[in-house]
């Protein structure tokens, strides 16, 4: 029999997730000790694997929860394409709502997704994706202003929601605080990587877009994080962004601290040097974000 730490360690599902699966859609029993402690037998542990790998390839939980492992090793032989198939129509139904302004429509269908994916997944096959369609799409003018702003505030509640829902603050636990300095608005990419940390048991402390380098610093002196982690979209960057960007880095040296930039604007800002200022890395994907947070963890 498993514990629901092993599970979670077997299979990569987080313990929230878990329960959910079990308490929404029954798709396994595990049994209880007297002190209502669960524990899972080698067969829940194959349905489950089975179930994270079809969910990940687009499989909605509720359409499978209940099947055999027989029955769901079937649905593993589908194509690729049927899988893109299945994200198409999503999108589709997203945009449908969102031009009629059932924004409610589009939080339920974001949140039946959610329930399909693993939180790094998710921010990397649902809400990235989805965000670059509807800025796209207003850029073409097939959607105006007010609408993206209802279609963003969604997926910020949403995320928002489950950075909450994950996060577990400990002193035993790395930190992160997540912020985009002065001049730069965008914060889809430090929310998501707030989601993603928040996933692998961080403390993270998410203070938001475009703040004044003063502000992030006084804020890192007293939550004293083990990185930094910066946002820059605009491409190129602002020059007050650059400047005080240029302030950061100065208290990251006198004080020990990581930076990670992430963004266009990020990717700029290294290009004009020959090689990286200390105690700064430039990620570049939400996947090298969720690889370099899984180091730090170890490695602390």
């Amino acid at each position: 029999m498993y514990s629901i730490k092993a599970i979670t360690s077997l299979t990569g599902l987080t313990a929230e997730t878990l329960r959910a699966w079990e308490r929404r859609y029954d798709c396994i029993t595990p049994k209880r000790n007297e002190n209502g402690r669960r524990s899972y037998s080698q067969m829940d542990l194959e349905k489950l694997k089975l179930l994270v790998n079809l969910t990940r390839n687009g499989h909605a939980i509720s359409k499978i929860a209940n099947l055999t492992c027989e029955q769901l090793r079937h649905y593993q032989n589908q194509s690729p394409e049927q899988n893109d198939q299945q994200q198409t129509i999503l999108f589709n139904q997203l945009v449908d709502a969102l031009q009629n302004y059932r924004i409610e429509r589009c939080e339920q269908l974001l949140k039946r997704a959610q329930l399909a994916y693993e939180p790094v997944d998710y921010a990397k096959d649902v809400l990235l994706p989805v965000l670059h369609l509807i800025g796209q799409l207003w850029h073409e003018e097939k959607i105006n202003i007010a609408q993206e702003h209802m279609f963003s505030n969604c997926v910020k509640r949403i995320v928002l929601t489950m950075v909450n829902n994950l996060h577990q603050p400990s002193k035993q636990n790395p930190s992160m605080l997540f912020a985009t300095p002065s001049g730069e608005p965008h914060e889809f990419g430090i929310l998501l990587g707030c989601l993603v940390a928040a996933a692998q048991q961080y403390t993270c402390y998410y203070v938001g877009p475009d703040l004044p380098s003063l502000d992030i610093i006084d804020a890192c002196q007293h939550l004293k994080p083990s990185v930094i982690v910066l946002g820059m979209v605009k491409n190129p960057p602002e020059k007050q962004t650059l400047i005080e960007l240029e302030q950061l880095v100065g208290f990251a040296k006198s004080d020990a601290a990581t930076i990670w930039l992430a963004g266009a604007g990020a990717e700029y800002w290294f290009k004009q040097y020959k090689s990286p200022p200390a105690g700064c890395e430039w990620i570049s994907s939400i996947d090298q974000f969720h690889s370099k947070a899984q180091q730090q963890h170890f490695f602390r």
